[in-house]
């Protein structure tokens, strides 16, 4: 299932403050495999999305080996958040998996919120 909503490229390099790696620059952004690698002291974090498929694929490096590994998929919605002294990326899943929102937060060091129980309504 492909995510329904998605940043714009100016978006998702004003939150990673990178460029991205984009793997096939021949077919639509939206139909790409985008990769965004930041680095922090010791950490390097690399994500991956895949609109078209409804996947984004989190690492983060720490000292040259792999501290946490997170595959998402049945992604919805993917937004950028800004508040006043943050900005988070929103990853949203489909209704049906019944999954909580993720939020990502890279300053001052990368942060991750999600719950691993639902609820039903």
């Amino acid at each position: 299932m492909a995510v329904n909503v998605f940043p714009e490229d100016y978006d998702l390099i004003s939150f990673f403050e990178v460029e991205p790696e984009v793997l096939d620059t021949d077919v639509p952004w939206f139909y790409n495999t985008i990769t965004f690698q930041k680095q922090y002291a010791d950490e390097l974090l690399y994500c991956t999305f895949s609109p078209a498929y409804g996947d984004l694929d989190l690492t983060l490096v720490s000292n040259q080996k792999a501290k946490l590994i997170l595959s998402l998929h049945n992604i919805e919605a993917i937004q950028i958040l800004k508040e006043s002294k943050s900005e988070h990326l929103k990853v949203a899943f489909h209704r049906d998996t019944l999954l909580k929102d993720f939020l990502l937060t890279l300053k001052p060091q990368v942060s991750i919120i999600w719950g691993t129980t639902y609820e039903v309504d």
